[in-house]
């Protein structure tokens, strides 16, 4: 047996190193990389184990980067999580399958029920099992604390189901220890201590009376809990994080999360149904039906087998889950816990269901020596006892986790061509380092902690002259960041923020970037002619309807994807007040993009003669040819009501005609359109089948469809798109069921819109949140949803008591956590529809 943990642990270390981020991520990623390096103190609860543990990790594997080798120590950690249910398992196989021989087997020589045991079947389902699931599997292949949160609860199940087999007290030493190391680390580790408690007292309830034993754990949990020194011996002298924490109030603070407690949201026993629903949703995402029957049958079996080990295992899983599943802050990183103890579950299923198998074997058996000229017992007896199919059956419940992991990789789950933080730090490098610009960055946390892994890990620090990191938060709020810094130099973004534009800015895209500048825009401030790169890549003399100045555009590129984006970015102009809103549109090809005024500076709101510069994308279908498409602008008067603006040529500008020598479109280039799924993706992503674009209610920026949606008040139940009103009374919840589907990564964290609006369209009611209660981002540092996944999204949305009679409509979307910009609807040609959806009307009585 010792051999196969040791080989377990490297295969499925290889595994995950094979698929690591091989640099910096976004966000606390990064944070988790350059903190243990400079020895400083991690954002709250500081993590003071892992530091340590990372520290000596970053000394002793000196393979690449800083960034990498801590993102193996994930992979490291990760494997032992996998490793300690192997041996949590073998652990309960050994107790329970030397008592499930049959007396009449061992009577009459025959083998043993339990001979898939001893090939360590269940050990290995639930171990590869862990191994698969995507929450583990995505956790364990970039820097992250949460990771160790698993291992330790891993280590902790593992050590009390030996002490438990074996009633060796130096096991109830080695968890005391540990434990304590867990509450130095996170206080989400210390949710298993009333399970762990309630284990000990059930397995010895004397133990209380044992003084000696109870000094010596007091002792070994004392020594784990040493890394708290670490804080008031670090604290006064730390480059990084607090320098209070020799006094108790910044101890306690810190290690308690005193202010990240608020983000906390408590849901409440009539939203319970609906928290069961989003754990049956994300316990999908990580284990095939076949192995939840499994559970299922573990669930039992465990109950049947070995109550007291049962015991440990549900009190574990039930505390985790009521505190897991109600609140918000890091959910996915915090039910690594819970799928920790079901994959122990996955291998008492698995036992229990060779049990059941050999129940049947040994009648037959017995039944075959009875009754010899029966074909059909001496077959069925034969089929079962044989070893073909014994291996058969292995070969069937290894399966499943080896076409988990396939599927995984298949749909994207690696991180090893995961580049994006370091093209982030390349921009920001060449656009400040050495310009002398004086400029001031002002960037939100996952913007600048790759900065920082660079400049203290890598040496490759930003000078002041150049620029100047300043870090904006819920303290330091974006726009009050702006006034104090305005007189400094130049102040640029790190992210588009609606609230800088609302005070009156303007947002100029530049690249990553968004410079901040004083109405009116001229070339002046702008930066034309004197600097280059600040002006439009390709210069227009164009005029729409003799009003608007179209001055030039800039492409990002002119190859694009299918399923991805093309950016386009225009300058334009207008000497005198627009009456109306204008708002441009593109073609590419057969494609069609309106955009909608969500997040624009709208015309009415220009400047006479400044320069307008504003960022639009257009999505490009997933089933466009691969070819050349040439690219086209329009122009369209919503609030006119007329769909096309005439152009007027000018300085040269190629321009398609319609009708009598009128001219509605100006053409941009040409655009180079490659298959889904080619270099440019740098993996293997595929597309989605068209069948899934056909049953959508809404294609959401290729990134995200929704498949379908259920809303039910009382005993009415209505499908979108539904055209019966659903009834509803003032103060009556309304239940929403969505359903979404990944269609391809998301390339950021979205918020979900609920919106209930009157006949105007104007809002009434709603409620916005992230999706499933909060409980799984599309993209937060780390895990995000991956191509192919289906989650159930559950809301209750109570109408307002005050709400008048009348009939109302039920819209959704989606929009970007920070950026607040709707992703738009997508149709099944391609083009552009909107940015909601109405699911229905509602009448309320």
């Amino acid at each position: 047996m010792p051999a196969f943990p040791i080989l377990l642990f490297c295969a499925v270390f290889a595994l995950y190193a094979a698929t690591a981020a091989p640099a910096t991520l976004f966000g606390d990623p990064s944070e988790y990389q350059f903190i243990p390096a400079i020895l400083g103190i991690a954002h709250p609860p500081g993590y003071a184990f892992y530091t340590l543990l990372a520290k000596l990790w970053q000394t002793l594997v000196p393979l690449g980067t800083i960034s990498f080798r801590t993102n193996l120590l994930a992979a490291a950690v990760g494997a032992w999580a996998v490793t300690a249910v192997y041996l949590a398992v073998y652990e309960l196989q050994v107790a329970l399958c030397s008592r499930r021989t049959p007396a009449s087997a061992s009577s009459a020589g025959q083998q043993s029920p339990c001979t898939v045991c001893r090939l360590q079947v269940p050990s290995f389902c639930a171990a590869l099992s862990l191994a698969a699931a995507p929450d583990l599997w995505q956790h364990a292949i970039h820097a992250n604390a949460h990771i160790v949160s698993a291992g330790l609860a891993a280590a902790h199940l593992w050590l009390l189901i030996r002490w438990w087999r074996t009633g060796r007290d130096r096991w109830l030493a080695v968890i005391a220890f540990t434990v304590g190391l867990a509450a130095t680390h996170h206080p989400v580790t210390l949710m298993g201590l009333p399970a762990y408690a309630l284990f000990v007292l059930v397995v010895r309830p004397r133990i209380v009376r044992r003084w000696r034993t109870l000094l010596l754990l007091a002792g070994c949990l004392l020594l784990g809990l040493s890394p708290l020194l670490y804080y008031p011996l670090r604290s006064p002298s730390a480059p990084f994080g607090p320098n209070d924490m020799r006094t108790w109030e910044g101890l306690l603070g810190h290690v308690t999360a005193r202010g990240l407690r608020v983000n906390l949201f408590h849901f409440g026993l009539a939203d319970q149904p609906d928290r069961a629903l989003v754990f049956w949703s994300l316990l999908r995402l990580q284990f095939p039906l076949p192995v939840i029957a499994i559970i299922a049958l573990g669930l039992v079996w465990f109950a049947r087998g070995a109550p007291k080990p049962a015991i440990l295992v549900y009190s574990f899983l039930l505390t985790h889950l009521l505190f897991t599943l109600n609140t918000v802050q890091d959910v996915m990183a915090y039910l690594m816990l819970p799928f920790v103890a079901l994959s122990i579950v996955i291998g008492v299923g698995v036992l229990g269901l060779s049990t059941l198998v050999a129940r049947v074997y040994w009648p037959l058996a017995l039944a075959r020596s009875a009754v010899a000229d029966s074909r059909f017992l001496r077959l069925g007896a034969g089929v079962l006892g044989s070893v073909a199919g014994r291996l058969l059956c292995v070969v069937f419940l290894l399966a499943w986790p080896f076409y988990q992991a396939a599927r995984n990789l298949q749909r994207g789950i690696s991180l090893r061509d995961f580049d994006a933080a370091e093209e982030w730090v390349a921009a920001v490098r060449k656009r400040f380092d050495g310009v002398g610009e004086g400029a001031v960055l002002l960037s939100n946390w996952e913007h600048l902690t790759p900065l920082w892994v660079h400049a203290y890990t890598q040496g490759e620090g930003l000078a002041e002259r150049d620029v100047q990191l300043v870090y904006v938060s819920t303290a330091n709020p974006w726009v009050e960041s702006v006034w104090a810094h305005i007189e400094e130099g130049p102040i640029y973004l790190s992210d588009y923020r609606p609230v800088v534009r609302n005070e009156g800015f303007r947002l100029i895209p530049e690249g990553p970037l968004y410079r901040v500048l004083a109405p009116p825009v001229t070339e002046a401030n702008l930066g034309c002619p004197g600097a280059p790169d600040q002006c439009p890549q390709y210069p227009l003399d164009v005029w729409v309807d003799g009003q608007i100045h179209i001055l030039g555009y800039d492409l990002s590129e002119k190859t694009v994807s299918a399923g991805e984006s093309l950016v386009l970015i225009l300058y334009q102009s207008a000497p005198a007040v627009v009456d109306g809103i204008w708002m441009p549109f593109a073609r590419l090809g057969p494609l069609e993009a309106r955009w909608t005024t969500d997040s624009r500076l709208l015309t009415p709101q220009w400047l006479p003669g400044e320069i307008v510069v504003e960022r639009y994308e257009l999505p490009v279908s997933f089933n466009l040819a691969p070819g050349e498409y040439p690219l086209s602008l329009g122009y369209a008067d919503l609030s006119g009501g007329r769909p096309e603006l005439e152009f007027a040529p000018g300085g040269g500008a190629a321009v398609e005609g319609s009708g009598e020598g009128s001219v509605f479109s100006v053409e941009l280039g040409t655009i180079t359109v490659v298959p889904y799924g080619s270099e440019r993706q740098r993996g293997s992503a595929i597309a989605p089948p068209s069948a899934v674009l056909e049953r959508a209610l809404a294609n959401l920026d290729n990134q995200i469809a929704l498949m379908g949606a259920r809303a039910r008040t009382g005993w009415q139940l209505r499908r979108a798109m539904w055209t019966e009103p659903l009834l509803a009374h003032p103060g009556q919840p309304v239940h929403l069921t969505l359903t979404w589907r990944a269609l391809a990564s998301p390339r950021d964290s979205y918020t979900v819109f609920i919106h209930l609006t009157d006949g105007a369209g104007r809002y009434v009611a709603g409620h916005d949140y992230t999706p499933l209660g909060g409980a799984c981002p599309t993209y937060l540092w780390f895990p995000k949803w991956l191509p192919g996944q289906v989650l159930t999204d559950p809301y209750r949305l109570v109408l307002p008591p005050d709400l008048p009679p009348g009939d109302y409509w039920l819209e959704a979307g989606m929009y970007g956590m920070t950026s607040l910009t709707r992703l738009p609807v997508v149709d099944l040609a391609g083009n552009l529809a909107g940015d909601r959806i109405v699911l229905g009307p509602v009448r309320v009585e």
